[in-house]
């Protein structure tokens, strides 16, 4: 299971490494001559920069509120599947967890590192858990890594 997170994960860090290359920063040198102009285009980044954090805050919040509605939608189906008990139902409940963490890896791709590491906290409990049940275990597993991940999205999700 690690590995296929592994394996998906790769190509969307590789595709955002290259997008975020593609400014080489050569057309603020190339368009003027004095060091007026190179003093003025060093300033400009970090004034650009200022005015794009609210747009990004409203993307982190937004994937902070799909995070939360998967999370509740996953916990649904996983309480659904708890109740077909054994042996069935330990493969439904370990299948509930592996979609639930599966549909927090979208959420996963912010402006801000905490929430990101956040949503991963929780999907990889999410996947331990599922990991857990598909062993169909005597008793149910213990949830509180589970609840400590979401409370520490939640905590995360309030900062930005």
């Amino acid at each position: 299971m690690r590995s296929t997170r592994l394996a998906l994960l790769v190509p969307a860090a590789v595709a955002t490494l290259v997008m975020a290359g593609c400014d080489d920063g050569d057309k603020p040198a190339a368009s003027g001559g004095s060091d007026a102009a190179t003093t003025t285009a060093p300033a400009a980044p970090p004034s650009a920069t200022a005015p794009a954090t609210p747009a990004m805050d409203a993307a982190t919040k937004a994937a902070c509120t799909a995070a939360d509605k998967d999370i509740k939608a996953a916990l649904k189906k996983v309480a659904s599947a708890e109740k077909i008990g054994p042996p069935a139902g330990h493969s439904a409940v370990s299948a509930q967890y592996s979609a639930g963490a599966a549909s927090l890896y979208v959420n996963a791709f912010t402006t801000s590192d905490t929430v990101n590491d956040a949503v991963k906290g929780v999907a990889t409990a999410m996947s331990d858990l599922a990991d857990t049940w598909a062993t169909a275990p005597k008793k149910a597993p213990s949830k509180a890594p589970l609840t400590d991940a979401v409370k520490q999205l939640e905590t995360a999700c309030s900062a930005t």
